[in-house]
């Protein structure tokens, strides 16, 4: 792995950040290796990761750091393409603890923020007031404050809001040097006093003398060099400075007038800085009254070069933005789990597609004038069909669908993916058909023969994403061959290298041509005014390595290393061809750090630990399989520190479905597991929690009284706690004294008519030895609509092994699990599943497990959730309950969705359902029992407060999980039912 080159002895590094700094600091190689890496495609191994808790750490790292001579880098969500928040010193990550809305003045509509805000989720706040924070990047819901001031973000409505830069107020910074400076816009009076050093420190008002000089130095080159289109995102924003330099427009607030003289500020050079000048400490940010309305319209077009031939057209009806989506977008939006349910607004096959939206005064002024512009577009041919969204949930899916663009990309199967590398350039926009032509023939020269397209068509920035294999060194010098010829064209089409990704490491060496070399000396004096040591981010904006340096993909060793982690891995993944490239499938994007919505990821919304997201997961599982953790990757895979970094994971595959990209790290963690268990030993704990479904079929039944006694005697929790880290407070589910067989054997179900054929119920271990009551009620509702009911018979599904690591005895056992569930299989009866993680088993992990893929494929096909079926059967159903809050268990939201649920209440008479966005309840499968604390605070997320409010009102709780349902019962004393449960079949 490329590592830093010492400037200080570790040791004394570590000595020192951690005598002075009371937020975390870590120097292991895990830790490290995670945050070696962003949504680029480098890599470098910082020094050490700091995650300070307030300013004071802030404060002492930086001195630590200059007095060492180790370089800082500033770290929020991670979302950078272009390589700008990884470094070789200190990453300095303020995205945990500096996360507060200190100020909201809704009357002069402004705030003031610390850099780790989300974006989502002040505009959360703010949003209460009729106002929000402007720029809109697909990654708003993790994308920080302070990341999107250094990298001068965009987003999808620009043409209406503009950059960050016409948002930004003011800052107040730190300089490498420890200087603290607040920056506003100042007058031309105020602005010699301090630089003349009247109220202002010493240091401070050298800033102001530099810069003055700067631009007196270098104004006609200024004039002269920068380009005249909004999106430009590449060097230092020098053209703030002079008036009639770069672009000119009236976009965005800010700029009152497109001629007359604009205010000086100084943190218009902070804004899109990259973190090379100075690190935000807060930031004053202007906000926008929202849009009072809005509506889209989806152009759909039998061609690309068509699509972004008509972008001018567009703009004449003044949208508020043109977002492009190709049709590999299309194609894969179709099918990828996170959004296939989403995309039923494309039709057709298009090649293309243009999202229009219109703002408006009210909702009908808003649907009005987007039906004004699909009707001229109808009448000028313009595209093949126009689909008009004006509801909250439509336009809402064609968004998502959007913002997922970047993964629906390189969620392809094999090595060879969408690369982002010539990805951010901005063309005026009549140029921007022929540009977009001319990529396509030079990507086909050079033998690329799968081309993605998508976003700000409006503003002349469409993200073109060539399909490489990078793990290939001849084809990252295709990459670099491709980008100088592109890079020519945009110079000559006078556009930007960067429109929005900024420079990093991808852009930086290009900037000496685009700006020349007058300019880009100046950017140096820049740099050297603001960080004379230069050990702020050093390598990004200026000096900057080749783009085809410090590759993820071609570390020392690196493919054959995989290759010895590939030969001991037990699952096929099948999907994308192997354990190493369902690693890669992250590709960084960090979907998985956003909060307050969805499931994916409960660790990181308990913990906000970079670790503990499925990125952080994913990279440390691909150094480890790689051998940059250890000289043998399958030992590095078993190790102490993956084992930490894995400890975490719920295993609630809410990543399959969430993650664009569809990372299923609790398969990969369960291969990590076994690994464990094969160097160091099966623990007590994995043996106990694994093997559960073996105790269930010895204990249940005659022997479960004595049993489930024993599990109550004093002092036994504790001593079970110590010998299998099973918390003493969380309650062990108690076996049934009659399982569902016995049951059956004594009482038999009253048989109705069987009308409809034979059934199979997968008789599960929980509802056989645990509740069998629900295998009763799921029979006897299975036998009043009229169906045989055969119970399978055929053994667990495995999941408690899979989940524990135990995957070689999951394998062996599967495969006579699945041969004797082919009995059935082959005469095409469906098996209905009561419980989802036992679905999940059987469909996803061991289908892709067992040796014999036609026996596990023919089997999955025939599985079914038993809320699928009936619905699919159109079954008639009632309920004795007014209103039902409903959890999805995670398993069942990531694999089978909870459509079907819904659409049976939906024809009750009498009976509401409503699901509430709740995450996970925290407890997933053996989890709860290990982590107790952290269980309760995943559950405290979301799911408990709306569980309680609805038992309040009287409301019936139904999750069909029973691992939900225990967790409701242990931390609220709460019985939610089994969907089963609560209808029946209409007489």
């Amino acid at each position: 792995m490329t590592d830093s080159k010492p400037t200080a002895d570790t040791a004394e590094l570590k000595r020192e950040l951690s005598a002075c700094v009371r937020g975390e600091v870590y120097f292991d190689d895990v830790t490290r290796g995670v945050y070696a890496t962003d949504a680029s495609l480098f890599q470098i191994m910082p020094r050490c990761v700091v995650v300070p808790r307030d300013q004071q750490d802030i404060q002492r790292t930086m001195e630590v750091a200059a007095r060492l001579g180790v370089p800082i880098t500033a770290r929020g969500g991670a979302t950078s393409l272009s390589g700008q928040t990884y470094g070789p010193g200190i990453v300095l990550d303020v995205s945990k603890y500096l996360n507060q809305v200190l100020e909201i003045n809704v009357e002069q509509q402004w705030a003031r923020v610390q850099p780790g805000v989300v974006r989502d989720q002040l505009n959360a706040q703010v949003g209460k007031h009729g106002l929000h924070f402007a720029p809109d990047p697909a990654t708003g819901s993790r994308a920080t404050i302070g990341g999107m001031v250094g990298n001068n973000t965009c987003g999808t409505r620009s043409v209406v809001y503009g950059k960050t830069i016409d948002h930004v107020i003011g800052c107040r910074v730190m300089l490498s040097d420890g200087t603290i400076c607040e920056l506003d816009a100042v007058d031309e009076s105020t602005w010699q006093d301090r630089a003349a050093g009247n109220g202002v420190s010493p240091r401070v008002a050298e800033l102001y003398r530099g810069v003055s000089e700067i631009i007196a130095d270098h104004r006609d080159e200024i004039l002269q060099r920068y380009p005249k289109v909004l999106r430009r995102v590449s060097g230092y924003n020098l053209d703030e400075f002079v008036d009639g330099a770069g672009y000119t427009g009236d976009i965005g607030p800010r700029r009152e007038s497109n001629q007359g003289h604009r205010p000086w500020n100084l943190s218009n050079l902070i804004v899109g800085s990259e973190g090379t000048l100075a690190l935000v400490l807060d930031a004053k940010i202007r906000l926008t009254p929202l849009p009072a309305a809005s509506a889209l319209c989806v152009v759909h077009f039998h061609g690309l070069i068509d699509a972004l031939q008509h972008v001018d057209a567009m703009l004449e009806f003044q949208p508020s933005t043109v977002e492009l989506l190709d049709a590999t977008v299309m194609r894969e939006a179709k099918v990828n789990p996170a959004t296939r349910h989403m995309a039923y607004f494309v039709e057709g096959d298009p090649q293309a597609v243009q999202i229009v939206e219109f703002f408006g005064d009210d909702a009908d002024q808003a649907r009005q004038r987007c039906e004004q512009f699909a009707a001229t577009m109808r009448q000028q041919r313009i595209g093949y069909s126009w689909p008009v969204f004006a509801d909250a949930k439509g336009m809402r899916d064609v968004w998502e669908t959007r913002k997922l663009g970047l993964g629906l990309i390189s969620n392809v199967k094999g090595a060879n993916k969408g690369r982002d590398f010539i990805e951010d350039a901005c063309v005026p926009t009549e140029h921007l058909a022929e540009y977009i032509d001319k990529i396509q023939k030079l990507c086909s020269e050079h033998g690329i023969d799968r081309l993605s397209l998508y976003a700000h068509a409006s503003v002349g920035v469409v993200h073109v994403v060539p399909a490489l294999d990078l793990h290939d060194p001849q084809q990252a010098e295709t990459m670099q061959r491709i980008a100088d010829q592109a890079f020519e064209w945009v110079m000559q089409y006078g556009g930007s290298w960067s429109g929005e990704h900024g420079d990093g490491q991808l852009r930086g060496q290009y900037l000496p041509a685009m700006f020349g070399d007058d300019l880009y000396e100046a950017f140096r004096q820049i740099k050297t005014l603001f960080d004379p040591a230069g050990l702020m981010n050093p390598g990004k904006v200026i000096d900057t390595q080749k783009l085809t340096d410090n590759l993820r993909y071609q570390q020392p060793g690196y493919n054959q290393n995989a290759a010895k982690a590939e030969a001991a891995s037990l699952y096929r993944y099948a999907d994308q061809g192997g354990l190493q490239l369902a690693v890669e499938q992250c590709n960084g994007v960090g979907a998985c750090r956003k909060l307050g919505s969805g499931t994916m990821c409960p660790s990181y919304m308990a913990t906000r630990d970079e670790q503990h997201t499925t990125r952080g997961r994913a990279n440390a599982l691909r150094l480890a399989m790689t051998g940059q953790l250890g000289t043998d990757p399958v030992a590095s895979l078993g190790s102490d520190g993956i084992h930490d970094v894995l400890s975490l994971c719920l295993s609630c595959k809410a990543c399959k479905s969430e993650c664009p990209n569809a990372v299923d790290m609790a398969k990969l963690k369960s291969e990590a597991l076994q690994m464990r268990h094969d160097q160091k030993g099966t623990s007590l704990a994995a043996k106990v929690l694994g093997r559960m479904p073996d105790a269930a079929k010895r204990y249940a039944g005659r022997a479960a009284k004595l049993t489930n006694l024993a599990s109550r005697i004093p002092g036994g929790r504790a001593i079970l706690e110590r010998l299998t880290g099973i918390d003493r407070r969380r309650p062990l589910p108690a076996f049934a004294s009659e399982t569902l067989q016995q049951s059956l054997r004594r009482q038999s179900i009253p048989v109705g008519p069987r009308t409809r054929g034979k059934v199979v119920l997968f008789d599960d271990t929980y509802a056989n030895y645990f509740e069998p009551s629900i295998g009763r009620s799921a029979i006897e509702l299975l036998e009043s609509a009229g169906f045989e009911v055969v119970l399978a018979k055929a053994g667990c599904c495995q999941r408690p092994r899979l989940s524990k690591g135990l995957v070689r005895e999951a394998k062996q056992l599967g495969e006579q699990l699945f041969k004797n569930l082919d009995v059935f299989a082959q005469q095409g009866l469906p098996i209905i599943c009561l419980e989802p993680s036992c679905a999940s088993a059987l469909v996803d992990d061991l289908a892709d497990l067992i040796d014999d893929a036609e026996l596990g494929q023919r089997v999955a096909q025939q599985i079914v959730m038993i809320d699928t079926f009936l619905e699919r059967e159109k079954v008639e159903l009632e309920c004795d309950v007014p209103k039902v809050l409903l959890h999805g268990h995670c398993h069942q939201k990531a694999l089978f969705g909870t459509a079907a649920t819904h659409l049976l209440f939906e024809q009750m008479e009498g009976s509401e359902c409503e699901e509430v966005d709740s995450g996970c309840c925290g407890m997933a499968g053996s989890f709860g029992y290990e982590h107790f604390e952290l269980s309760q605070q995943v559950g405290e997320d979301r799911l408990f407060p709306a569980v309680r409010e609805a038992v309040a009102k009287g409301e019936t709780v139904v999750a069909c999980g029973i691992s939900c349902r225990h967790q409701l019962k242990d931390c609220l004393d709460v019985e939610a039912k089994h969907f089963v449960e609560v209808v029946r079949v209409v007489v």
